[in-house]
């Protein structure tokens, strides 16, 4: 089977947006996301001559991104010997949607600090994930190209504290390598756990509005550590999701998610201010 995202990608600076992934009014954050990061990383290699680790992406969400053509703009912030940043800018029909930092660095001499492995997480024996298929009209379109798994934590179940976990993936004969692109990626591809907080009275209400405004994406683990932990078939398990809202007010809430692989590895650590409902 072709890679399922990574050909979407480009390093251009032009973006043709792809149809059939998107969520809400424009494409769906993941793939803008993993956008960012691929065209950053071939900006530094360009500059730098080198590959450095992606070890962070903070991106600000300023509008939704259309399908089609979307200008990709990006600026050395520093061309350092250790690290690198890079502002990659995303419009469209001369509109600012997205504007984003990713900052990269090379491996660093060891300290007594030097590697910190996250405490124990309880991850499910993924022998008994069950796929459902999802998509359009009861979740966003590009949910239909992914594989979700749910464990705990639906929408519109009314819950407290507000989380939600399971197991996520591409398709399983998919041929993507497990990047920081396709991490940053994956990390929004599960329902914010705001959803769960809601009861089953706004099916016929209907759901006020959600948008992701700010996205901040950590990456504590090598790429051979990644490897190691996933080996060569990732998308034949996939990833464990988890997502909380941490705190809110005035409807504005802070929603942290991580993605792990089976053996409990944290592969990418995620925050994001999510918006609920309309202006005042």
């Amino acid at each position: 089977m072709a890679t399922t995202l990574e050909h979407f990608w480009t390093t251009d600076e032009l973006w043709h947006v792809p149809a059939g992934w998107r969520q809400g009014r424009g494409a769906w954050g993941g793939i803008v996301a993993g956008q960012v990061i691929t065209a950053a990383t071939a900006a530094v290699h360009a500059n730098l001559g080198v590959e450095f680790p992606v070890r962070s992406a903070h991106i600000a969400m300023l509008g939704a991104v259309p399908t089609g053509d979307v200008f990709v703009s990006c600026l050395m912030l520093r061309a350092g010997s250790a690290t690198a940043a890079v502002e990659v800018t995303l419009r469209a029909e001369g509109e600012l949607l997205t504007r984003a930092t990713v900052v990269f660095g090379k491996p660093r001499q060891p300290t007594p600090v030097s590697t910190v492995v996250e405490s124990e997480v309880v991850i499910p024996d993924p022998a008994n994930a069950a796929f459902v298929p999802l998509g359009p009209p009861i979740s966003p379109e590009f949910t239909s190209n992914l594989r979700f798994a749910p464990v705990a934590g639906f929408p519109y179940s009314q819950s407290n504290p507000m989380a939600a976990s399971g197991w996520i993936s591409l398709p399983a004969t998919a041929t993507d390598r497990p990047t920081a692109a396709m991490l940053a990626a994956l990390v929004d591809g599960w329902w914010t756990a705001a959803l769960t907080g809601f009861g089953p009275e706004v099916m016929e209400t209907g759901l006020p509005p959600l948008a992701t405004l700010d996205f901040l994406a950590t990456f504590p683990s090598s790429e051979a550590e990644i490897e190691q932990s996933l080996g060569a078939h990732p998308w034949q398990v996939g990833l464990y999701h988890q997502g909380q809202v941490l705190a809110g007010t005035q409807g504005y809430l802070t929603e942290v998610s991580s993605l792990h692989a089976p053996d409990g590895r944290l592969l990418v650590s995620n925050t994001q201010v999510v918006a609920v409902g309309r202006g005042l």
